[in-house]
């Protein structure tokens, strides 16, 4: 990865109070505990620390992340993205580190004891070799301290449980759209067979407030990382005039060129998505569009050919391929 990862970005909170320790004998056995809470950018984090007195006895960090936050598409991604973040912590005395995955977002709750984890782990896990106290011995961690740290990044006290929550579009599921679905999508058509196309208001009831909109075009991704998406142009009458779908990340195991040669144009558009599956890209305009199929380098980076299908009326009406 080129960035750091988000989940070690936001775990690293238990880690800030290791770089300012403060030295004082003895402690209470009253213990204390206070919540801090930070929501920004798809991310809800909650760190709660347990204290006598001024040393922190234990700490524990609940997140919720959400996948979009992670520039992962799905939890297989999101599990790849954090794997080895979560087995360092969780290889870490007195740390674990536990994540349940659901379908638009991680949930993690991770849990210190300050009786068993020592400063110097703290301090590896977040790159650190010396604290802000280097020249002192090392006793404890510091409540006092470590509130004045966490309020600076950001962090707001938490009373009476007054959370906030993440704002629900970010919790968004998004998944691929199925030509089935794409093609339940009526364009609108003028002359002598007009038909009305579907409006605004009912692609807004079936697939939620548009990511990205103007006067004449709504777009919607998806997926997370937003290279995935599905455009409509709109009419006068906010009807569907063209649309368009894109889906390069979308998983299609049933197309080759071996396929593609062997479909003749009599075929409907139906049976061609049954023996091709979901393509690539699609475009329709009125009843007459076109559905590409791809082939990609080994990497699966590089478009090596298209495999273009001319629709007209739910039918294949011709074939297009560059291949070389």
């Amino acid at each position: 990865m080129k960035e750091k990862n988000v989940s070690l970005k936001f775990t690293k909170i238990l880690l800030v109070a290791a770089m300012m320790l403060l030295i004082i004998a003895g402690c209470g056995k009253k213990t204390e505990k206070a919540t801090f809470q930070q929501v920004k950018n798809g991310v809800d984090s909650r760190v709660t620390y347990y204290y006598q007195d001024d040393k922190v006895v234990k700490q524990t960090t609940d997140n919720k992340i959400t996948y979009a936050s992670l520039k992962a598409n799905n939890k297989d991604e999101a599990k790849d993205q954090v794997k080895s973040e979560v087995q360092k912590y969780n290889d870490t005395k007195g740390v674990k580190d536990e994540i349940k995955y659901h379908d638009s977002y991680l949930k993690e709750k991770v849990s210190v004891d300050l009786k068993e984890a020592s400063v110097d782990d703290f301090l590896k896990l977040s790159d650190q070799t010396t604290s802000a106290d280097s020249g002192k011995k090392k006793k404890y961690i510091s409540f006092e301290k470590s509130e004045d740290l966490i309020k600076k990044q950001g962090f707001k006290k938490i009373k009476d449980g007054k959370y906030k929550q993440l704002p629900k579009a970010e919790l968004q599921v998004k998944k691929p759209m199925t030509m089935k679905q794409y093609n339940k999508i009526a364009v609108a058509k003028s002359g002598k067979e007009a038909k009305k196309g579907t409006t605004v208001d009912e692609l807004k009831d079936k697939l939620g407030k548009a990511d990205q909109s103007s006067d004449t075009s709504y777009t919607w991704y998806t997926n997370y990382t937003k290279t995935n998406y599905f455009r409509v142009t709109v009419n006068d009458q906010d009807e569907v005039q063209s649309k368009f779908l894109l889906q390069p990340t979308a998983k299609n195991n049933k197309f080759s060129p071996e396929k593609y040669d062997k479909i003749n144009d009599e075929i409907s558009e139906d049976e061609l998505i049954e023996k091709l599956g979901e393509p690539y890209q699609a475009q329709t305009y009125s009843d007459r569009g076109v559905i590409y199929y791809v082939t990609k380098d080994d990497a699966g980076q590089k478009i090596q050919a298209e495999f273009g299908f001319q629709v007209e009326d739910g039918k294949v009406t011709g074939k297009r391929s560059t291949e070389d």
